[in-house]
């Protein structure tokens, strides 16, 4: 009996993906980089100088060169361009199917684009270059390639300089890191106090030695050493993606980084006080010339410290977290892995070159929408007079010197106005009012230099001002307290007070908060085409000691409280007076 016929076996090759069309490749490299080049490298953007728009990533560019504590997010995209290159290997054997669902997440990013060109800001076309990256890797190549390539887009992230994260992060830290050496120091001999962000040596009144005579220093925002936190963190998620296998160690290693951070200005700090006690403050901290502080070779080196302790912890966690598996695991990522794609079709180049069209069209569309788009506003007028009034009721004021610190203190055009009242009563009131510049025209929160300044916030609350003419004023008032040394007993003593601030825009509009005043510049630019030029009123009041014997002694902070109130009532027309206004 003849055998019976049989089915010739597939060859090995009958399994193998389907070889991309080199025309499809540089086709979808072309667009991809037509979109970023075009969206963002070229269309005016943004004033990031007054009166000249320029495009999101030449001004990206100019930000992170001008501020020194963000220069490293011009290394990040070099970073995840050597790690994308370094996988190229995994990324061959990958099918390019590429997905639909990309085309709302690039759709999302062009809105961010256009919201961002609408109210002239650029963090919104930060997350648009994000979503846009991520939309286009969906789109044209799909889940598997966005899934390989998770970790580099995530880090990208670390390229655009997040200044309003110094508020909720790194400024909180300050007064910790002064208080935590003050401490340290104290436990190896040497007396030391801190107030706020300040760091001092402590008074000796048996041998007439005042507060501060061997070391006066301050956790300064510039060269602390705690912005360098967001560089940190940088550094250690890098170090977990390739150093470590188990995305717990990974998260582990990151959220370390601010702990790190913090110990890292410690021991620039103690380095600092020691140096300056066995040295002197000028070989240790530097001269003092005019309102210029010049540093030296030794404040210098003591600032590299910060990078030393810290990377130094973050490798010893790293051997803790993976000990000896670390080794093997730098390697992972230079070597190819199989190919998981085998048996899998690559979409026909007819679907893919839709895809392509499809971003191309998304994109356009996005540009023509941005070009239609009414930008002929720059900034609107200030809402408030900096001249302040010398009579408010019965309050009699005069005008008082802004400091040389305080000045240092404020971004480029910004201008401070400050005057002390006080009534037949006796009670005392300190108004300041601080109007945006130009370029920058959002105002940080008081719950961000208070603690610089030594204050410890109690309470923070919401209140409303009843005005003339049946109108209200939304402000929010803060219970504060500090403690100090009292120069004549040495004993460490409290004093309280209360501030009241509130946030005025250009046609009269007030804000209670700082995030409340900050997504309204963005929905009156959007919806209304006004771009406010925002000033910020402050009243504080000091609270009484509490006096046993005064009976009313419990209701100084009430009183306080509604005496604030009562001023910013009275206040408020005076300062926004439009005749006054016009006149500047």
């Amino acid at each position: 009996m003849p055998d019976a016929p049989t089915s010739p076996t597939p060859s090995a090759d009958a399994f193998e993906p389907q070889a991309r069309p080199d025309w499809l490749w540089k086709a979808a490299a072309c667009a991809a980089l037509a979109v970023i080049v075009v969206l963002f490298g070229l269309l005016p953007y943004q004033h990031w100088e007054f009166g000249h728009r320029m495009s999101v990533l030449a001004g990206w560019f100019k930000w992170v060169n001008k501020y020194a504590d963000w220069q490293f997010c011009l290394v990040v995209p070099v970073i995840s361009g050597v790690l994308v290159w370094a996988r190229r290997a995994e990324l061959r054997a990958i099918p390019w199917q590429g997905t639909w669902a990309g085309a709302p997440v690039l759709a999302t990013g062009m809105f961010f684009y256009w919201l961002g060109y609408k109210a002239d800001t650029g963090y919104p076309a930060f997350l648009a270059i994000q979503l846009a990256l991520a939309g286009m890797v969906l789109l044209i190549a799909g889940t598997g390639w966005m899934r390989a390539l998770f970790f580099m887009w995530l880090f990208m992230f670390f390229t655009w300089p997040m200044q309003p994260l110094e508020d909720s992060v790194a400024s909180p830290l300050r007064p910790r890191t002064a208080s935590i050496t003050a401490r340290l120091l104290n436990v190896l001999g040497t007396p030391a106090q801190s107030e706020g962000s300040a760091l001092y040596s402590a008074a000796d009144p048996a041998r007439g030695i005042e507060r501060g005579t061997a070391f006066s220093l301050d956790v300064d925002a510039k060269c602390s050493g705690i912005n360098s936190l967001f560089a940190l963190m940088m550094i250690s998620a890098l170090l977990g993606y390739l150093a470590l296998r188990s995305p717990r160690s990974r998260l582990i290693l990151f959220v370390c980084a601010i702990p790190l951070a913090v110990a890292g200005n410690i021991a620039r700090m103690l380095l600092l006080a020691f140096g300056s006690m066995w040295f002197g403050s000028e070989f240790a901290v530097g001269k003092r010339i005019g309102e210029h502080q010049e540093m030296s070779a030794y404040h210098t080196f003591a600032g590299f410290a910060v990078f030393g302790v810290a990377l130094a912890g973050m490798f010893a966690l790293c051997w803790v977290l993976e000990g000896r598996e670390m080794r093997a695991n730098l390697k992972r990522h230079q070597q190819a892995l199989t190919a998981a794609a085998r048996g899998l079709l690559i979409p026909l180049p007819r679907r893919t070159l839709a895809q392509i069209i499809a971003v191309v069209m998304i994109a356009g569309v996005t540009a023509g929408i941005c070009a239609a788009t009414d930008t002929r506003y720059l900034v609107a007028r200030a809402g408030v007079t900096l001249e302040l009034p010398l009579q408010v009721g019965d309050y009699q004021g005069r005008m008082m010197e802004v400091t040389a610190l305080e000045k240092k203190l404020l971004d480029e055009g910004v201008k401070l106005s400050r005057a002390g009242y006080l009534d037949t009563r006796g009670r005392q009131v300190l108004l300041s009012l601080v109007l945006s510049g130009h370029l920058k025209r959002s105002l940080h929160r008081p719950e961000v230099c208070l603690p610089g300044q030594g204050w410890t916030i109690v309470e923070s609350t919401p209140v409303r001002v009843p005005l003339p003419g049946g109108r209200f004023l939304e402000a929010t008032t803060l219970r504060l307290f500090a403690d100090y040394i009292d120069g004549e007993d040495g004993r460490r003593k409290r004093r309280r007070g209360v501030n009241l601030y509130w946030y005025i825009g250009s046609d009269d509009t007030t804000c209670a908060t700082h995030y409340e005043h900050v997504a309204t510049t963005y929905l009156d630019a959007i919806f209304r085409n006004i771009n406010h030029r925002w000033a910020m009123a402050s009243v504080f009041i000091q609270v009484p000691d509490l006096d046993p014997a005064n009976p009313d002694a419990m209701f100084a902070e009430f009183n306080a409280i509604e005496d604030a109130r009562e001023f910013a009532a009275k206040v408020m027309p005076l300062i926004t007076d439009p005749g006054k206004i016009a006149a500047e």
